[in-house]
């Protein structure tokens, strides 16, 4: 928590540094993304996959987020069954997530912090436990202009919770990648 607290008080310190600018109507972001999950007592996940989201951009500070992300891989831990024991197993989990985004934009830098709120799909390939779960997304960024109509977002990074028939998960979401930018205001 100390850590978290550290983070936001580093993201908000970059206030100092705004001038103003054209604001883009609309980001797009779209990169590679990481998933830790822990899917309660000994299951855990290590995923890979995208992140894409789409900021309409209100005002220089604020934007409306749409946020999706896919992630692949195995999920490992003896999950029981009506028809089983599995060790492990494949599974694929999508977020599709909608919030509020603050940033604080620089000539240089565009810090953010976010809260988003939706829906988490698992689709297990091995097992029937498909679910639809209810996900919270807390986190923030840091984009690091390269031109007017593209940067770099070196780094997102969310604290991922969703409500599952075991209880609330504490999940990491790491993503990186491009963003681009559309229009102006």
């Amino acid at each position: 928590m100390k850590k978290l607290g550290f983070a936001v008080i580093l993201l908000l310190g970059f206030a100092g540094m705004a001038v103003a600018q054209d604001v883009p109507v609309a980001d797009v972001f779209g990169g590679y993304s990481f998933y830790r999950c822990d899917a309660g007592e000994d299951i855990s996940c290590n995923l890979n996959g995208w992140n894409v989201a789409v900021d309409f951009n209100a005002t220089e500070r604020w934007s409306a987020v749409m946020d999706f992300t896919g992630h692949y891989g195995y999920l490992d831990g003896p999950v029981v069954t009506g028809s089983g024991v599995y060790p492990w197993y494949d599974v694929k989990s999508h977020n599709f997530l909608f919030g509020p985004r603050y940033k604080i934009r620089t000539e240089k830098v565009t810090p953010f912090l976010h809260a988003l709120f939706g829906i988490n799909h698992v689709n297990p390939e091995e097992m029937d436990l498909i679910q639809n779960n209810l996900a919270m997304a807390f986190g923030g960024g840091v984009d690091v202009k390269v031109n007017d109509k593209v940067s770099v977002r070196a780094i997102q990074l969310d604290y991922l919770t969703t409500r599952t028939d075991f209880g609330w998960t504490d999940n990491l979401r790491f993503s990186t990648g491009v963003v681009f930018h559309f229009g102006s205001k």
